[in-house]
């Protein structure tokens, strides 16, 4: 009790402390604290370790756009107040402006399906029913792209045709502007005075009904006298088409700019907009410090991507070592769709306060961090006869397969660790004496070289330029150009480089360094439990690999082969082995004793309804495509229940929020159709690939949901990513199930399409009867946003009908963050260095066990929450 005492006051002592700092704002969990290890005892940390400082100015755009958010929101909550109000009520406070953009402007711009045409709202007496720069703030929330270009307004008043409908054709556009130009402030408040003035007059003859508020046409075209965009840059020129690449090339970098990054968002955005002409993917971090990447880039273009890279100042001649190449290209069909993941699915810049997180208690100089080391002439330094201390910075998961001869690791699970280490290591070690360093890619020997000379006082540091990755490349371009030389340019570095993307590790030599977690023997193989509710990384001899089906222990591959053995696929043999539900038939194949359970989800499944072979075939499908997300699909037991709610529906009207691959919403059609037919499963999603693979089996459920559907969504085994097509939208007649017809809509943001349903069902053409089910399956952190307009608004879900929220339970985790105050600090993993996924866990949990508080309580709702898979609340509207 004194401890944990003295621990209390001391961080309050620590509080008030920041508070008294006037140069600086503190981020709210600054003084969490931090628990290391400290003369081999573990001790509490506060201060600038755990700290995020953040200056005047940093603040000032965060809450900034803090700011804007909130005034979306709160602009939004007006929206749907205003349009589930009374008609003549909501009539007098939102006006509609039906917006088109010109072809011209569409190509410069690059417009998406959703910024093309669309529509926005306005509240009257607001600055934008009153002046021409509010009126363009509007226009920009919804059609983004035009916020940095210049263009022209025109205008008129709607036009009604016989059957009382609104129209906006290409005639009407004329020599491709409308009736009124709308140029100044008067333009705009006449406009909308006109737009009431002829609502009113309407309400008494026939129409009326196609005007439900007073409305404007707006047309956007490019200004003729804007000055013209400037010429593509040079390294543009004569490029290749990089969707025609037959390889895929590996890459890294990293550069310490020593004028740093000023504005680090915007020069995120700006490596976007410069990488997108390649087809680039990867994940790149951007801090003021500097940039660290990691990536894949179309073999077919990489010159030209150099020398961008070169442009960029921030990069160019910092670029340590330039770009570290891959020697060996990938085949872009084995990159794509070979038996591992790719690398990288998507292009990720994303701004950090570090790119490499140090914990150190103050930035040094990263200009001074000793000698770079050219390749060959480390591979000369540690042949000789008195070698230096040669230290391995890197983590004990990566040295443990892998490392120079002679090295010693560091032996830390984390790269914070690394200077407590490196004192008690150096403590009696001659500042003259040479110290040489190594990591994979060079840039972690950056840091610690710069805290060898500046906070240790070591004169002669030197590192590997460029890491393990550029020695084991210029090695072997050396050996082939040199094959006399072989042996001796045979790499110094045995066994397996770890590296940091889908790979996981690039085998050097047959040296076998690393134990295999589950029998023991030694093994240069890496890779990830395939359980994904484990996922773990590990080091695991072929032989285990084969008998355990990658996974990583018999309670992994229970619930791994579990999953399976639905599917009816074999998996491959190996060593036989008993116990835990699995054992090898005679033949080789894996059979599933249905006597032996983990748990009640699994008894549950296996005394479930079998869901078709079709699913089976949307499963495998997402594993192929999309492997990443494979786990959120509905799953059999899941699936089934989606089918039977859908089967109950009044209307047989369904509305699904997040498509993926489609899973659910086959789910959802077959149910519809077996309780009755017609009706209508819309669904929206915004990934384009999803979109695509989705759309293939939705047609599937036309060939039924047996042999033959299975049949034709195993067609896509042999397509390409670039074959299968991004999709739009589409919509699907499924006859065989009473003419059940699904409707796929791609859209940015699902949440405004709600609202649009809200305000003016009609206008999506689907018919105005609301919905009898809405599935959720979409942005967890607006949750309340999508249950409040089903709730609010019963043009969107009828009295009666159900909202399904899935992953509310989160992973387990809503458990322990009922246990906190919402907005507290937790303490991670038991209180130790907590990792950036089990942040975004506890993040997501907290906001899940909010979201379930709040529905809870809401009178308009009635609430039961099954725990089913991940967790599955089914919200009845009162």
């Amino acid at each position: 009790m004194r401890t944990l005492g003295f621990i209390l006051l001391i961080m309050l002592l620590s509080m008030v402390a920041a508070l008294r700092l006037g140069s600086f704002r503190l981020q709210r969990g600054i003084m969490r604290p931090n628990i290391r290890k400290v003369d081999g005892r573990h001790r509490f940390c506060f201060g600038a370790v755990q700290s995020r400082l953040y200056s005047t100015a940093d603040m000032g755009k965060r809450a900034a756009r803090e700011k804007a958010k909130n005034e979306v929101r709160l602009r939004n909550i007006r929206y749907r107040e205003a349009s589930s109000a009374a008609r003549g009520d909501a009539a007098s406070t939102l006006y509609s402006a039906k917006v088109s953009v010109c072809p011209v402007l569409r190509e410069e711009l690059n417009l998406n399906g959703r910024e093309k045409r669309g529509r926005v709202f306005v509240e009257s007496d607001s600055f934008a029913s009153s002046s021409l720069q509010g009126l363009k703030n509007e226009l920009h929330a919804f059609f983004r792209a035009l916020r940095k270009s210049t263009y022209l307004l025109s205008a008129q008043l709607p036009q009604v045709n016989e059957d009382g409908e609104m129209v906006l054709d290409n005639e009407m556009i004329g020599d491709g502007k409308l009736e009124l130009d709308v140029s100044s402030d008067e333009d705009v408040a006449n406009l909308f005075k006109e737009a009431v003035n002829f609502y009113e007059a309407r309400q008494n003859i026939g129409g009326a009904e196609a005007i439900t508020r007073p409305t404007v046409l707006l047309h956007v075209s490019k200004d003729p006298n804007a000055p013209a965009p400037p010429p593509p840059p040079a390294y543009l020129d004569n490029m290749p088409d990089p969707t025609t690449s037959e390889h895929m090339t590996m890459l890294s970098f990293y550069s310490f700019p020593p004028s740093q990054i000023q504005d680090v968002d915007e020069f995120c955005l700006n490596l976007r907009r410069a990488w997108k002409p390649f087809g680039a993917l990867g994940r790149i971090y951007v801090a003021k410090e500097g940039v660290n990447a990691q990536m894949s880039v179309p073999t077919n273009v990489m010159s030209n991507f150099r020398e961008c890279c070169f442009a960029i100042p921030e990069l160019g001649e910092y670029m340590e070592n330039g770009l570290n190449i891959d020697p060996v290209p990938i085949p872009s069909k084995e990159f794509f769709h070979g038996e591992n993941p790719p690398p990288f699915k998507n292009l990720h810049i994303r701004p950090k306060s570090q790119i490499v997180a140090d914990g150190l208690d103050k930035p040094l100089d990263w200009q001074r961090a000793g000698n770079d080391l050219p390749p060959l002439e480390w591979h000369k330094k540690l042949q000789a006869d008195e070698p230096p201390i040669l230290l391995d910075c890197r983590n004990s998961y990566e040295t443990g397969v892998g490392k120079f001869v002679n090295a010693e690791p560091l032996g830390t699970d984390t790269f914070r660790d690394s200077w407590e280490i490196l004192k008690d290591r150096l403590k009696d070690v001659p500042r003259d004496k040479e110290v040489m360093t190594y990591c994979t890619g060079g840039i972690r020997c950056v840091k610690v070289g710069a805290y060898l000379e500046q906070e240790l006082g070591f004169k002669n540091v030197s590192r590997l330029a460029g890491g393990i990755i550029a020695y084991d490349r210029t090695l072997e371009k050396e050996r082939e150009k040199n094959p006399q030389e072989v042996e001796e340019l045979s790499s110094l570095f045995h066994g397996t480089n770890y590296v940091f993307d889908g790979r996981v590790g690039r085998q050097i030599t047959d040296h076998k360094l690393g134990e295999c977690v589950t029998c023991g023997n030694m093994t240069n193989l890496l890779g990830n439990c395939a359980n994904t509710a484990c996922h773990k990384r590990m080091v695991q001899c072929s032989a285990c690999l084969t008998g355990f089906d990658g996974c990583c222990s018999t309670s992994c591959q229970t619930r791994f082969v579990n999953g399976l053995a639905k599917s009816k696929r074999s998996l491959s043999s190996g060593v036989e082995r008993e116990g835990g539900g699995v054992t090898k038939s005679s033949s080789g194949e894996i059979d599933f004793d249905p006597s032996v359970f983990d748990d009640v989800q699994e008894y549950s499944a296996e005394h479930s309804s079998e869901a078709p072979e079709l699913y089976d075939a949307i499963q495998r499908n997402t594993e192929r495509y999309l492997p990443t997300g494979a786990h959120m699909t509905s799953g059999g037991v899941q699936g089934r229940l989606l089918a039977s709610l859908a089967s109950m529906a009044r209307s047989g009207r369904v509305l699904e929020v997040g498509t993926f691959t489609g899973y659910a919403t086959c789910a959802f059609a077959e149910g519809v159709g077996a309780g009755g037919g017609g009706g209508l499963v819309l669904t929206l999603e915004r990934d384009k690939l999803a979109v695509g693979v989705a759309r293939h089996h939705i047609r599937a459920l036309s060939k039924g949901t047996g042999a033959d559907g299975w049949k034709f969504v195993g067609e896509l085994d042999n397509k390409t990513v670039a074959e299968l097509g991004e999709g739009e939208e589409f919509a699907v007649s499924l006859e065989d199930l009473g003419g059940v017809q699904v409707v796929s809509r791609r859209c940015n943001d699902a949440l405004a399409v709600l609202e649009e349903m809200a305000a003016d069902w009609g206008g999506l053409g689907l018919g105005e009867e609301p919905f009898d089910l809405v599935f959720v399956d979409a942005d967890k952190t607006r949750l309340l946003d999508y249950v409040e307009v089903c709730l609010a608004s019963d043009k969107v879900l009828r009295k009666g009908g159900a909202i399904l929220v899935d992953n509310v339970l989160w992973k387990g985790a809503v458990i322990a963050a009922g246990d906190r105050n919402e907005d507290g600090d937790g303490d991670g993993d038991g209180g130790g260095v907590e990792t950036k996924q089990t942040r975004r866990k506890r993040k997501l949990a907290r906001i899940m066990h909010h979201f379930n508080e709040r529905i809870k309580t809401d009178s308009r709702a009635e609430v039961v929450l099954l725990p089913l898979r991940d967790g599955l609340s089914i919200i009845r509207k009162r």
